[in-house]
């Protein structure tokens, strides 16, 4: 009797480019084109996108063998196909979709991990309140979540797996709209990584895991700095780039991933720079030591140069071979370059008829605006791009684009551009959070300190800047949430 071993069943995949299909070889999906085409000399023709929605995706399945439960397998197909999109979007998305999930398959901690936030993620995105409602099932994930991770670092210190989970545990509280928690997580990461970047040898032979984590602990540094309107705990601008010995933006920069690395330096080094001399700030130019003057110049120069590389890279050929994701990183980039360059702005002066005049920072604040309005605008992508339906409630992780619009409503004082942010913050559910920033509650605080007459009012300049209206407000160190819980007791009071 012969015995016929019968043939494993596969899942048949469906999203692999044409060109594979046709061949019935396994298509590895890279972008923009598969490598197996490309080493072939191949047309690959790219890859077809499915437009679910909601209703579409009623059941999550992964059809391959993932231990757990199979509502942990639900979750993990669910964060694949929808939360993993939306948390990284308008930025580089290779952490969150592709590294994260490979190190997830051998480290059940990280892997547990993920399906608490995609459960967080999910009943947020269809959530009526404005702030997730936390129920008993979401504390048993993340408190099983915290649990899983001290019992590996007990028998394993990986930095990798802290540092990944750190930034999930992170999410996880901005999610839910616990800040104090989501900011104490975040420390633990960036403390982490001060302490090991001059020696990790991990991050100096450029292990790609590192270098995304490097980069988003970096950008997530300048969102809490700004946030809390505190010193970044990160270094990232070198004593001979201080001093420009060396310059932070290089003359040669080709891609999107050195664009940004050179923008998040200098918008950390800005940072560094507004506190530690704060106490310069609007005094006459002569009270002001002349390094510092001379460091705000150099900054000045960096941002110039920024400004320049963006202009061309928006104008060369190589931005027609962009895909919609590419060209929207590029213009939240350059959004961020303008804010910030207008902000370093306002401490320089130049003198005029013998008076001390702040360069006029408006020109970049209204260009600013208008890219943000064309990043959160569907327009910018064809029908051919890659899309996924949005869901009811916007979240993104770390686009700063709340943040941005909040700086404008309380750094401006022409009353057009005011207008624009606000409306900007308010009526784009793209917006809705933000890591650490909330749409509606930065709406809330600038209609606080700014009167309905002085709103609607034709006169196009002010005479005053919200962030001297309510000072003991926007600059308090709890950061916007507590600003909003002083708003709501003054309001009270009276």
């Amino acid at each position: 009797m012969i015995v016929t071993k019968a043939r494993r069943s596969m899942p048949k995949v469906r999203t692999g480019c044409a060109t594979c299909k046709t061949r019935k070889v396994k298509c590895d999906e890279q972008r923009p084109k598969c490598h197996r085409c490309v080493s072939t000399g191949r047309s690959c023709p790219g890859y077809p996108q499915a437009a679910h929605s909601q209703s579409e995706i009623s059941l999550y399945n992964i059809p391959f063998k993932v231990p757990g439960s199979r509502t942990d397998r639900e979750l993990l197909h669910y964060y694949c196909c929808e939360a993993a999109d939306s948390i990284s979007r308008f930025s580089e998305n290779t952490l969150w979709k592709h590294l994260i999930l490979q190190r997830s398959q051998d480290q059940p901690v990280i892997r547990n991990s993920l399906v608490t936030l995609s459960c967080l993620y999910r009943d947020y995105s269809f959530s009526e309140s404005p702030r997730l409602e936390v129920s008993v099932k979401h504390i048993q994930l993340i408190t099983r979540s915290h649990s899983q991770l001290r019992a590996h670092l007990a028998r394993d210190a990986s930095v990798e797996v802290a540092l990944i989970c750190s930034l999930i545990f992170y999410t996880f509280e901005c999610l839910i709209g616990n800040v104090q928690q989501a900011l104490w997580h975040l420390d633990q990461g960036l403390n982490m990584l001060r302490r090991i970047q001059p020696g990790y040898p991990c991050l100096t032979n450029g292990q790609e895991s590192y270098v995304q984590l490097m980069a988003i602990f970096s950008q997530l540094d300048i969102h809490a700095s700004i946030f809390l309107d505190r010193t970044p705990i990160l270094r990232l601008a070198s004593p001979k780039e201080v001093s420009e010995v060396v310059p932070t933006v290089l003359e040669k920069i080709s891609d999107l991933p050195e664009l940004e690395k050179s923008l998040v330096v200098v918008q950390n080094w800005i940072l560094w720079h507004l506190t530690e001399f704060v106490e310069y700030k609007n005094l006459p130019l002569a009270q002001v030591p002349s390094f510092v003057i001379q460091e705000r110049l150099n900054l000045e120069s960096q941002l110039q140069k920024l400004e320049e590389k963006v202009e061309r890279m928006t104008t060369n050929e190589h931005f027609q071979s962009f895909d919609c994701s590419q060209r929207q990183r590029l213009i939240l980039l350059r959004s961020q370059a303008l804010i910030f360059h207008a902000v370093l702005l306002e401490n320089i002066s130049c003198t005029l008829d013998g008076e001390d005049t702040p360069l006029n920072a408006s020109c970049r604040f209204d260009l600013a605006l208008t890219q943000i309005a064309t990043l959160l605008s569907s327009d910018e992508c064809d029908s051919s791009s890659e899309k996924t339906t949005p869901p009811k409630r916007g979240f993104t992780l770390s686009t700063n684009i709340i943040a941005m619009l909040y700086f404008i409503c309380l750094k401006t004082n022409d009353r057009h551009i005011l207008r624009r942010a606000l409306f900007l913050m308010q009526g784009s559910s793209s917006t809705s959070r933000d890591g650490l920033w909330d749409a509606r509650t930065a709406v809330a605080i600038v209609k606080a300190l700014l009167s309905e007459d002085d709103l609607q009012s034709e006169v196009p300049e002010m005479d005053f800047k919200l962030e001297y209206v309510g000072s003991e407000i926007v600059d308090t160190s709890g950061g916007l949430e507590e600003a909003f819980k002083m708003l709501q007791l003054e309001s009270v009071g009276i």
